[in-house]
């Protein structure tokens, strides 16, 4: 009896500890991004990357280098989704098709948690924008000397 009381007990914090771990080295990135927009335009410019650098220069001023982009005129109300579980980055830059400011109503969730929720007075000189990096680092800008 004594001996297979410290067994159980034993077998007992193996399973809890097991399952534990898993929960632990599981990813939490996310792994889905959803965008909704809705607002007084018609048609709306959209343009989606998960393959970009941002970096940082000297006054704070941020730039971003996109490698590969979809870009696609949209209709508003506006909702897709992107699988970002790879990349686990995501930017987003809309404006109106036309050179008219138009104010819109833009919710970005991660897996479907709210992350962005704003009204934004868009226009082409002034687009709406939103970047996520999930434990990345923003680059910062150097010269070597």
């Amino acid at each position: 009896m004594t001996t297979r009381k410290p067994f159980l007990l034993s077998a007992g914090l193996v399973a809890t500890l097991t399952v534990w771990g898993c929960v632990w080295w599981e990813d939490p990135g996310p792994e889905t991004v959803r965008v909704t927009m809705e607002g007084e335009a018609e048609t709306f410019l959209v343009v989606t990357s998960t393959e970009f650098v941002a970096a940082n220069n000297e006054a704070g001023d941020m730039s971003v280098q996109l490698f590969e982009a979809d870009t696609t005129v949209v209709s508003l109300p506006f909702d897709r989704s992107w699988d970002i579980s790879a990349e686990q980055r995501f930017f987003l830059m809309g404006t109106p098709v036309d050179s008219s400011a138009v104010r819109v109503q833009v919710r970005i969730y991660l897996d479907g948690d709210k992350d962005f929720d704003r009204n934004v007075d868009a226009m082409t000189e002034d687009p709406v924008r939103y970047i996520y990096l999930f434990n990345q680092q923003i680059l910062q800008d150097f010269e070597l000397l």
